[in-house]
């Protein structure tokens, strides 16, 4: 989604066609798409599924290349902006020396915190970051890890995301009559969801106005959520109300207590810039690059990771703090989607030779 809103930035100064790699199966079953549209290319990805992930870079690359390679000679970009650090920048870095283009990409978080830990995975996004004229890091966490690596630092660009606040801050009707704490995420225990129920069953509950917590999302966690909901004696005040389009998040956001985000690593999760963005104070887990952002005296607190007990105590501590929903909302200005353009286009234009506040003409392909 935050792919989506950045690349409608881009818009307004480049020229953008899209090669979008999918499993066999989705590219059949969007087989009308292929050849529709001038500006996407749909392709088949081969891999084999979870065996061999060191060779998924060059499954991708030759999928890409040998399916896509008429249309990307045809349009002749001039610049190739991956995102996702495997095996899309692995495989992206191939295909922008072939065509004689510049090379950026970007690093969200768990790509660079997860795949950097495999030798070989972490080996082969090296070699891509020494061909690329620039990088883009959504935290100054993730660009101390990749520096750690072995990247060259002046390569490496720290822009945040931005957060669409027309979404967030324009009041809406509360989704639901109770008082609640919120959870917006996949449904996976790297994301904390279990330390938070665990945390949650601690609070002491008011009989005249008691809490809920709503989980919004799916994911491989929810049986087990489920069953240790009832285990527990809270199954009653938790509401699992599955996956909610982005653009109907607003409303849930702005009358939670707080939206709670608990997570083992991050890079900088547009949940935290979203729920400030809807003036509502955040409790999340001290990673990643969650402590840039989050200010602590407007608008949230700080816990470590893996402990429900922290959880339980930060959930209490924001509902006995008196928040200014309207300093939270105007602290999120800051992190919009219009600041985000003007740190990628200095990078582009600039490691191109182009100082000018615009490209013009120039294409870009996201692979």
């Amino acid at each position: 989604m935050f792919n989506q809103q950045q690349f409608k930035q881009l818009e307004q100064d480049y020229e953008l066609y899209f090669l979008i790699p999918v499993a066999f199966a989705d590219w059949l079953a969007h087989a009308f798409m292929v050849g529709k549209s001038s500006h996407y290319r749909l392709v088949p990805y081969f891999y084999t599924p979870k065996i061999g992930r060191r060779w998924y870079g060059r499954f991708m690359y030759w999928s890409l290349w040998l399916w896509g390679r008429r249309w990307l000679q045809r349009i002749r970009p001039q610049k190739v902006l991956a995102t996702w650090a495997y095996p899309d920048v692995v495989a992206a870095a191939p295909i922008a020396r072939r065509l004689n283009a510049e090379f950026y990409f970007k690093v969200h978080g768990s790509d660079i915190n997860i795949h950097a830990q495999d030798k070989h995975r972490a080996r082969q996004i090296l070699a891509a970051a020494d061909e690329a004229q620039g990088i883009v890091a959504v935290s100054e966490a993730l660009k101390t890890k990749m520096v750690s690596m072995g990247i060259q630092e002046d390569k490496i660009h720290v822009i945040y995301n931005g957060v669409d606040h027309s979404l967030f801050s324009e009041p809406k009707e509360p989704p639901i009559k109770r008082n609640y704490f919120l959870y917006v995420g996949n449904l996976k225990a790297a994301k904390g969801v279990m330390e938070l129920l665990e945390g949650f069953a601690r609070l002491s509950v008011d009989p005249e106005e008691p809490m809920k917590l709503v989980y919004l999302g799916g994911g491989p966690m929810l049986g087990r959520l489920k069953e240790r909901a009832r285990k527990l004696g809270v199954a009653g005040r938790v509401e699992f109300a599955g996956v909610v389009p982005h653009k109907a998040l607003g409303p849930w956001m702005q009358h939670a207590k707080a939206v709670v985000l608990p997570s083992y690593h991050e890079g900088v999760p547009n949940v935290v810039l979203e729920a400030m963005a809807a003036g509502v104070p955040v409790v999340a887990t001290e990673v990643g690059g969650i402590p840039e952002v989050l200010d602590r005296e407007l608008c949230g607190l700080l816990i470590p990771p893996q402990d429900a007990a922290a959880v339980a105590k930060a959930l209490q501590g924001v509902l006995k703090h008196s928040w200014s929903s309207e300093a939270i909302k105007a602290y999120s200005q800051r992190f919009s989607w219009q600041e985000n353009r003007k740190g990628l286009l200095e990078l582009l234009n600039t490691s191109s030779g182009d100082n000018s506040e615009t490209q013009g003409q120039g294409d870009d392909i996201s692979a």
